[in-house]
C-alpha cells in the first residue's frame, strides 16, 4: 500500500486531523436548494404521537440478522464525564524521551511497551483537540475557545512531529534494529526519510492553515457573512495550500488533497468523468422537480405540521435502528445513553454537521446544527451511517486509512434504509419527505460535482485575483443548469468543505449514485439492499476503499461506468418524485 494512504493520521491537516468522517453537505437546507434558504420553524408537536422507541414496541422484525460486524472493546463512559483537560507537547515529550532510552537499551520488550504508551499519548492529544474543537464549534463566536482549539490542533502538530523526528533518529543510530519488530518495513522506510527543514516547512503551512480555518469559523459564526472577507480569507488558504502541494513534490494542490488527505484511488482528471454525469444525467432531473417539491416542502413547514424536538429525532433514530438490524440498534443504544451527540439548536453553535471520533474513548461523536426542517432528522440519519462505522471500527488509529468516498456511501446508504420508515415518522407528509430526501441525494451529486470542478480550477491558479475567483465559480455555476442571480458568484463562500475539507465535495457526489441505486434495490427487496448496506459499514477502511465496496456489493462505480442515466431514469419511473 502507498505509504501516503498509510499516514492518514498524521497529515498535517487540522480538521482531517480531528474527525473520523466529513460532514454532511452544508448547503442551507436540503434537496431542491432554489437558492433559498428554508427558514427555521418554531413547530409545535403533531397530533399523531411519536414512533415507539423499541423498549416500548418489544420484539420487532427486523431487515437483517447479525454477525456483519465484530464487537469492540470501549469503556462505559459518557460523554459528559470524559476528560477535557488540555494537553500539551511538554507532556508529551517524556514519552519521546521513553523511546531513545528504550532503543537504547537494545530491549524489544521495552522498547515495545515505549511505543505504545507513545501511539496513546498521541491519540489522547488527537482526542483533546478533538473536544476543544466540538467546544469551540457549540460556540463558535467564543475567541477563548476557538484559541484553546488551536492551542490543542498544534500540541498534536507538534508531538507528531517530535515522534517521527525521535524514530527518524532511532532509525539512524546503532540500535536501530529494534525497529524491524515493531513496525512494517514501509514505517521504517517513512522514518528514514523524515527531514526536520521539510517539516518544519509542513508545519509552520499547516498551522497558518488551521489559523485560516477557523479565521472563517468566526466570520461564518455572524449573523451575516462577510463575503468579501471570507473570500479574502480563501484566497490565502489557496496560497498556502498551493505552497503545501509544491513541498510535496505534486503538481498541484487539487492532486495533492485527493492522494495525501482522502487516499482516493482516483484522480483529479477521473473525476472529470462524474462532472459529465452530473450535468447531463442528474442536473436535468434535479431542475425538474427541486421547484414543485420546495414550494410543497415549505407549505408543510409553514403550518407546524412536523415535531422538529431533539426528542422525537432521537426516537426516530431508535425507532428504525430496531428495524434494521440488532447490531445497528446496539449502536443506536449505546449512542443515545452515552450521550455522543449534540443536535440541540441554538445561535452559538457553527452551522454544520459532522462525526469525529474519540480515539482515547475509542467511540464517535455526532455534531449537527439542525436547520429547522425535516432535514434534521435526515441530517441524523446520515450521521449515524458514520457513527456505526465509527462504533465497529477496527482500523489502526494511528496509520489506518480513512476512505471518504466509502464513509459517505456509509452515510448515505443510512439515509436511504430510513426512507421505508417515513410512514411512521411523518404520516401523510412521507412521500413528499421521501421524494426531498432522494432529491437531495440528487443534489449531493450534482453539486458534489459543481464544487470539485470549481476547487479544482481554482487551484490550478493559486494566483488568481477575487475577481478572476468569482467570475469562475459563476462560470461553472451556470454550468451545472443553475441560473445567476445578484450575489450567486459568492455560494461558494457558505459551504464550509471549501475553507475546512478541500476538494472533499466529491465524495458525496461518488457515494449518492450508489446510494441511490441502494434506494432502487430496496423497492424489490428491503432486505438485499439492507445486506448489501450493513456489508458496506462493516468495511474497514484499514482494508476497502469505495471501488472495493462497489464490487462487493454489486452496485455500480460512476467512475468505469456510465451509470447515472441508468440510476436517473429508474428514480422517475419508480415515482420516487411523484407528489401529487
Amino acid at each position: 500500500m502507498n505509504v501516503s494512504k498509510k499516514l492518514t493520521a498524521l497529515l498535517l491537516c487540522a480538521a482531517l486531523l480531528l474527525s473520523l468522517c466529513g460532514c454532511l453537505p452544508d448547503e442551507e437546507a436540503g434537496a431542491a436548494q432554489t437558492e433559498t434558504a428554508q427558514t427555521a420553524q418554531d413547530t409545535p408537536a403533531p397530533d399523531e404521537p411519536s414512533p415507539e422507541t423499541p423498549a416500548e414496541a418489544g420484539p420487532v422484525e427486523t431487515l437483517a440478522g447479525g454477525g456483519y460486524f465484530d464487537p469492540v472493546a470501549r469503556p462505559d463512559i459518557s460523554f459528559a464525564d470524559m476528560d477535557q483537560s488540555e494537553i500539551t507537547l511538554d507532556d508529551f515529550r517524556p514519552y519521546a524521551e521513553a523511546l531513545t532510552t528504550a532503543s537504547a537499551s537494545g530491549s524489544r520488550e521495552a522498547f515495545h511497551r515505549a511505543c505504545a504508551e507513545a501511539q496513546q499519548q498521541l491519540l489522547a492529544i488527537n482526542t483533546a483537540g478533538t473536544l476543544a474543537e466540538l467546544a469551540s464549534d457549540q460556540n463558535a463566536a467564543d475567541q477563548t475557545l476557538s484559541d484553546r482549539a488551536s492551542r490543542q490542533t498544534q500540541a498534536y502538530y507538534d508531538a507528531v512531529d517530535l515522534y517521527n523526528q525521535t524514530l527518524f533518529e532511532i532509525s539512524e543510530g546503532e540500535n536501530s534494529s529494534v525497529l524491524s519488530k515493531e513496525f512494517e518495513t514501509w514505517q521504517i522506510e517513512y522514518f528514514k526519510s523524515y527531514d526536520a527543514e521539510s517539516s518544519a516547512q509542513s508545519l509552520a503551512l499547516a498551522t497558518q492553515e488551521s489559523q485560516l480555518v477557523r479565521q472563517y469559523a468566526a466570520l461564518s459564526s455572524q449573523e451575516e457573512l462577510d463575503y468579501d472577507a471570507a473570500a479574502d480569507i480563501f484566497l490565502e488558504l489557496v496560497s498556502v495550500r498551493a505552497e503545501l502541494a509544491s513541498l510535496s513534490g505534486a503538481a498541484n494542490f487539487s492532486e495533492y488533497a485527493y492522494s495525501a488527505y482522502y487516499s482516493r484511488d482516483y484522480s483529479p482528471t477521473d473525476a472529470q468523468k462524474l462532472w459529465k454525469t452530473a450535468k447531463e444525467d442528474f442536473a436535468p432531473l434535479l431542475h425538474k422537480y427541486a421547484d414543485e417539491v420546495t414550494s410543497a416542502l415549505q407549505s408543510v413547514q409553514a403550518d407546524g405540521a412536523l415535531d422538529l424536538s431533539e426528542t422525537a429525532i432521537t426516537d426516530a433514530l431508535s425507532y428504525g435502528a430496531a428495524r434494521i438490524s440488532p447490531e445497528v440498534n446496539d449502536a443506536a443504544q449505546y449512542l443515545l445513553s452515552h450521550g455522543l451527540y449534540d443536535i440541540s439548536d441554538s445561535d452559538t453553535k457553527l452551522s454544520t454537521g459532522y462525526t469525529s471520533y474519540l480515539y482515547s474513548y475509542n467511540v464517535p461523536f455526532i455534531y449537527n446544527c439542525p436547520y429547522g426542517s425535516h432535514l434534521d432528522y435526515v441530517d441524523l440519519f446520515h450521521e449515524f451511517g458514520h457513527w456505526l462505522a465509527g462504533y465497529y471500527h477496527t482500523s489502526d488509529a494511528l496509520y489506518g486509512v480513512i476512505d471518504y468516498d466509502l464513509s459517505e456511501l456509509q452515510s448515505q446508504g443510512m439515509e436511504v434504509l430510513f426512507l421505508q420508515y417515513y410512514d411512521e415518522f411523518f404520516g401523510e407528509n412521507a412521500q413528499l419527505l421521501k421524494a426531498e430526501t432522494l432529491l437531495n441525494l440528487v443534489y449531493s451529486v450534482v453539486t458534489g460535482a459543481m464544487y470539485d470542478e470549481f476547487q479544482q480550477k481554482v487551484y490550478l491558479e493559486p494566483d488568481l485575483t477575487k475577481d478572476r475567483l468569482l467570475e469562475l465559480f459563476r462560470e461553472v455555476y451556470e454550468s451545472y443548469g443553475f441560473e445567476s442571480y445578484d450575489g450567486c458568484e459568492y455560494r461558494w463562500a457558505d459551504i464550509i468543505h471549501n475553507f475546512q475539507q478541500p476538494l472533499y465535495y466529491i465524495s458525496y457526489a461518488v457515494s449518492a449514485i450508489p446510494a441511490l441505486e441502494l434506494y432502487v434495490r430496496s423497492l424489490d427487496s428491503p432486505n438485499d439492499a439492507a445486506d448489501a448496506y450493513l456489508r458496506v459499514a462493516s468495511m474497514s477502511d484499514e482494508e476497502f476503499f469505495l471501488t472495493d465496496a462497489l464490487r462487493e456489493t454489486g452496485l455500480a462505480n460512476s467512475m468505469k461506468s456510465p451509470i447515472g442515466d441508468v440510476i436517473a431514469l429508474k428514480l422517475e419511473e419508480s415515482g420516487a418524485f411523484d407528489i401529487s
